[in-house]
């Protein structure tokens, strides 16, 4: 089935890319939101499997764009943050999905999202939320031995890491990356540059990049998708957003999460947010469900795309059924 596209414009005037497939009258429709410097295309696979799992009239999926990411519009200044991201969902919601049981499934930073709604926006979950899937993401503590950086960034070493990206990010914009940092930056500055730097250079070597965000086999196409989808990234949110998931901690707004069904999905070889953080979400949403997948990297529903279409169909279905 064909995804079609449309857009909704948030109210600071961004416009967000949306896709759906399925009918508009579904009794469930499930919200897929990508993580970050990601697109909806990490979605594809559930985005065509969901309706033929659960027929075209059994489920509508709609995949979008955070601002800043995909062919949504970019990302104002001073609006690379995870709240912004909850609001804009709730925009989402209230143009393209106002009514009906929803399914939210969030990787990273989409997780994060609809965490960050948990917080904002407590009411939603029951009444419009009525099911989610956390995707090879986390509730907080993410720079200690995560995002690819260096163990060592603990503790007073990992603050610097966010103004290590920013200046990445900055000098990207330039288009004038150098080999080297300033002599006075920190060491752990200098490491957290060089890991991303690498990741976000659109000369890239495909083995770095594959065995950085990827686990086991990994499908040559899949890698092509998360490529693009970097070329592609703007500075802004590529460094602006890496500071806002650094800062990232709302374990506290998760007690919401345990009214709805959850699943929690992660890959055993995930470098970018190892398996310790989908452990942690099991412990704080005791009615969830946790899912371990040997040899899965962070790319999961690219990496597992049937195991996850078929954990977001059982959650659509129980969405659906529900009095």
């Amino acid at each position: 089935m064909q995804a079609e596209r449309t857009g909704v414009v948030t109210p600071d005037g961004v416009r967000l890319h949306v896709e759906t497939a399925g009918s508009p009258d579904a009794p469930v429709t499930v919200v897929l939101a990508h993580g970050w410097t990601c697109s909806t295309r990490s979605w594809h696979h559930q985005l065509a499997g969901l309706p033929a799992v659960l027929g075209p009239d059994g489920v509508r999926v709609v995949a979008y764009d955070h601002r800043g990411h995909g062919r949504s519009g970019p990302a104002p200044v001073g609006t690379t943050r995870i709240e912004q991201l909850a609001d804009d969902l709730v925009t989402v919601l209230d143009e393209i999905v106002p009514s009906g049981p929803v399914v939210y499934a969030g990787h990273s930073m989409g997780g994060m999202t609809l965490m960050a709604l948990a917080d904002r926006r407590p009411e939603l979950f029951g009444s419009r939320i009525a099911g989610a899937a956390l995707v090879s993401t986390s509730s907080g503590q993410t720079t200690s031995g995560a995002f690819g950086l260096p163990a060592r960034l603990d503790g007073a070493a990992a603050a610097v890491a966010p103004r290590a990206i920013n200046l990445a990010g900055a000098r990207l914009e330039k288009r004038e990356l150098r080999r080297k940092v300033e002599p006075d930056v920190a060491k752990a500055e200098q490491d957290a540059v060089r890991v991303w730097r690498q990741v976000a250079s659109t000369r890239l070597r495909r083995p770095a990049l594959r065995q950085l965000v990827f686990g086991k086999k990994a499908d040559p196409a899949e890698v092509d998708i998360l490529m693009a989808d970097l070329d592609a990234l703007p500075a802004r949110s590529f460094s602006g957003f890496f500071e806002a998931i650094t800062r990232h901690d709302l374990g506290h707004a998760l007690a919401v999460l345990d009214s709805v069904p959850v699943e929690v999905m992660h890959g055993t070889r995930d470098r970018l947010l190892p398996p310790r953080h989908a452990n942690r979400l099991a412990d704080q949403i005791p009615s969830a469900r946790l899912w371990m997948y040997p040899g899965a990297g962070h790319m999961l529903m690219q990496e597992r795309p049937r195991d996850v279409t078929h954990r977001l169909a059982s959650l659509a279905r129980r969405a659906a059924s529900r009095p």
